[in-house]
This record gives C-alpha cells, sequence and structure tokens, in this order.
C-alpha cells in the first residue's frame, strides 16, 4: 500500500512514522518543513482538561498517556517536558464548573491557595487565592517532535518530500487515486490530508480557523519549570530557558496582520514583566502570529470522507495533544482495519 501523507507537522509526521512501522510504502509531502506550520507555532500544551465533552475528555486522556509513551521509546528529551501546570484562566462560576468537570472525569487536579503556589512557582508574583494543580501535563516543541518522528519514519523507508505544493487532488470517479503537485501528479492507493489549516481547500472540510498569537524571549536562566495558565496570560519556559508566552487561550485574536496586534504584543509582555518581577532579562525574541487548524465545530475530523474512497482526514485542534495517539490510531485503521472507539464521535461524516 503507498500512502501519501499531505502535512508534516507533528499530525502527519506521527501518521506516517506509525504507518512505516507497519509495513506501509509512505511519502510525506509538505510546502514547507517540518513542524513548519501550525506545529511550529503552538504553545504546545499537552493537556486533557482542555475538553468540552467527556467523550473529548477520554480521547485527550488516551492522547496524554500515548504521549508518555513515545517520550519513553523516542528521545524527546530536547523537546517534550511534564512539570504539570497551574491554571487559573478563569473565576467566579468558570471557575467552578471547570474544577466540578474535572472532578467528574477523575482528572488528576488539585486545589492550591497563594502558599502553595509559590512553593511551587516562588518567581512568579500575585499568586491567586485559588488556582488548580494538574502535576500530569506537560509541553513540547511540536516542530521537534515532528522531526523526530520523521526520522524514525524515513529510518523505516518513508519517503520525505518538503518544498512542494500539493494543488490539489486526482480521481477516477468517486475514487481520489492521488494528488497534483507543482511537480506534477503522484498516484496513490490512499491519500491522508492531515495539512492543518489547509485541509478545507483540499478536502471541502468545514474549518473555523483561528489567528493566535505566540511570543518567545530570548534564553534566560531558569526562572519557571511549570505552565502557567493566569487570567491575564499563559507563559511557560522552554529547555532552551526561552520563555513562551500568548493571549489567554481560550481567546482568539482579532487580526492576522502582526502590525494590528503590536499593541497587544507589547501588552504581553508587560503582563509578563509583571508576573516575574525579579527577572530582569526578559527580552523580545520573535513575535508569532499563526493560525489555529480548528474544524467548524471545534473537535477533531478524524477517518475516512464518505463518497471519496481513497481519502482520509486527520484534522484538528489540539494537535500537539492528539498528534501520537492519532497517529497510531489512524495507522491501526489503514494498515490493519482496526477502527479504535475513541474515534466513533470524530469521523468526519458529520461533516458531509
Amino acid at each position: 500500500m503507498h500512502v501519501v501523507v499531505i502535512g508534516a507537522g507533528i499530525v502527519g509526521a506521527s501518521i506516517a512514522d506509525q504507518l512505516a512501522a507497519r509495513g506501509a510504502r509512505v511519502t510525506v509531502i509538505d510546502r514547507a518543513g517540518p513542524g513548519a506550520g501550525a506545529s511550529g507555532m503552538s504553545f504546545g500544551w499537552i493537556n486533557a482538561a482542555a475538553s468540552e465533552s467527556d467523550s473529548y475528555f477520554r480521547f485527550r486522556l488516551a492522547a496524554v498517556a500515548r504521549f508518555r509513551t513515545l517520550c519513553d521509546t523516542l528521545d524527546l528529551s530536547d523537546a517534550v517536558t511534564w512539570n504539570g501546570c497551574i491554571w487559573w484562566e478563569d473565576e467566579g462560576e468558570a471557575f467552578e464548573t471547570h474544577l466540578d468537570a474535572m472532578a467528574r472525569w477523575g482528572y488528576d487536579v488539585s486545589l492550591i491557595g497563594p502558599d502553595e503556589f509559590t512553593r511551587l512557582e516562588p518567581n512568579v508574583a500575585n499568586p491567586p487565592e485559588r488556582a488548580i494543580w494538574c502535576p500530569s501535563e506537560g509541553a513540547a516543541e511540536p516542530d521537534k517532535v515532528a522531526r523526530a518522528l520523521l526520522r524514525r519514519a524515513t529510518a523505516n523507508g518513508a519517503r520525505l518530500i518538503l518544498g512542494r505544493e500539493v494543488t490539489g487532488l486526482t480521481r477516477t470517479g468517486d475514487r481520489v487515486t492521488g494528488i497534483e503537485t507543482d511537480l506534477g501528479p503522484m498516484s496513490a492507493d490512499l491519500v491522508v490530508v492531515a495539512a492543518g489549516i489547509r485541509s478545507g481547500l483540499l478536502t471541502g472540510l468545514p474549518m473555523s480557523n483561528r489567528p493566535g498569537l505566540i511570543l518567545r524571549t530570548a534564553p534566560i536562566a531558569p526562572v519557571i519549570s511549570r505552565i502557567v495558565m493566569s487570567s491575564d496570560i499563559h507563559f511557560r519556559q522552554a529547555s532552551d530557558g526561552r520563555l513562551y508566552l500568548g493571549e489567554i487561550f481560550s481567546g482568539g485574536i482579532a487580526t492576522e496582520t502582526l502590525d494590528f496586534a503590536s499593541g497587544l504584543i507589547d501588552e504581553l509582555m508587560t503582563r509578563l514583566r509583571r508576573r516575574l518581577p525579579g527577572v530582569a532579562d526578559l527580552h523580545l525574541e520573535q513575535a508569532a502570529l499563526g493560525t489555529r487548524p480548528v474544524p467548524a465545530d471545534g473537535f477533531p475530523a478524524i477517518g475516512p470522507v464518505p463518497g471519496q474512497d481513497g481519502l482520509y482526514l486527520a484534522t484538528m485542534h489540539s494537535g500537539v495533544t492528539l498528534g501520537p495517539l492519532v497517529g497510531e490510531l489512524v495507522a491501526r485503521e489503514v494498515v490493519e482495519q482496526d477502527s479504535d472507539p475513541l474515534l466513533a464521535s470524530y469521523r468526519p461524516e458529520r461533516f458531509f
């Protein structure tokens, strides 16, 4: 079986890795490079807390466990940390609703006050009266994870084509038989679309993509260990010393250009300095305004596309958390015809 995977972000890389490990002949094609799209402009939070339903929680919880297993089998020490998250993005009734949901799900969380907060993160000022401590959560550099997965995939025979544009799909009747590229057509037994924000253009999947702003500071000495999700900013420190920060996670920004976002950039840096008043070397190194791929209803779309044999979709928000598990589930379904019940609520047919 020759499978063409469109997209070399963390989702496409994971699918390619798992397909190649199962003996499929795999070609990965991307118009830029590994993790150069949404994966390279993600905050990188690995979690099951941001779940809107019981089934989505189970899916994400299984994904967090699969990510940990991946870290045991592939050296991702420079790309993934598991130091937990302190969350108080919402307040009042919304805070209580979130806490109650995680308690109902049996998620590993505890309620902490200012003293425990300061013990965990002594350099963060103005601790809240209440915060939710999630010790099992992690953070990833998704582009580094994608590159590691693709290295293993190519070692297992996968072929990687970068810098080439997929312009469409080739069809014979109702069957997708390959892709059109700027170098000409390429045939395939199956085309897997893991193209993030471009998935709708290629397949007709309705999307509600959202712009998101991520800032990165110059490297500094270690000042925090956990992901901090406050009511006005979220930030974390990577293994290379850089701080990653952005607007509150549930938000989006009403602009698609950095010129219009410049005021927000300045404001976020001001908020960060207020949270870390003892840190003198906070200098902005990069501001990245990317687009988050989000299917229209906010949930993943994973599976065969109805009425288009030979076409498979793997498009989602929360690609960082879900990527490693989705790679395994897709490969099992494609190669072994083993469909996991976790995918039942997220099939593309709800859109077609």
